[in-house]
């Protein structure tokens, strides 16, 4: 085999294993720096939700391999200027390509809540679907110490 096929071939691997970076937005999940630190929980009553779309604003790090994979399976085609062309019109292919994998990898829907506090005072909490509060049910708004803020049914 030639070297910038397999070149080419790892690339689009690459591309391909991005799929497991995108974050876990679930309420149930929690970031081992959390786990042994106290949160303060805040009794509460959801007002509202709503379904949002919640995306991750990198794309860059997808369309650098994306370009550099559609360059190297372009510079296999043609010669001379041809080769040039086919080299620069792949880079822009694999640039949007794979920029368009990896803000479909890092984006999934949630939930927005708007929560009423027993002080009275309200706030709005995104989170994953994964557990559905229904307006009217009591909750725990739970902040740990780095500001990440889960809501869990009582």
């Amino acid at each position: 085999m030639n070297n910038k096929f397999i070149f080419t071939a790892a690339m689009l691997s690459a591309i391909v294993l991005f799929s497991g970076c995108g974050k876990n937005f679930s309420s149930t999940s929690y970031n081992a720096q959390t786990v042994g630190s106290a949160s303060a929980v805040y009794p509460c009553t959801v007002v509202s939700s709503r379904i949002v779309n919640i995306e991750e604003e990198d794309t860059q790090t997808g369309m650098l391999v994306g370009a550099a994979a559609g360059g190297l399976a372009g510079n296999m085609i043609g010669k001379g200027k041809g080769r040039v062309a086919s080299t620069g019109i792949g880079a822009l292919l694999g640039g949007f390509a794979g920029s368009k994998v990896q803000e479909g990898m890092n984006s999934q829907q949630g939930l927005e809540y708007m929560v009423r506090l027993d002080d009275g005072s309200m706030r709005s909490i995104v989170q994953g679907m994964d557990v559905r509060l229904n307006p009217g049910q009591r909750a725990h708004l739970i902040v740990d110490p780095r500001g990440r803020s889960r809501l869990v049914a009582i």
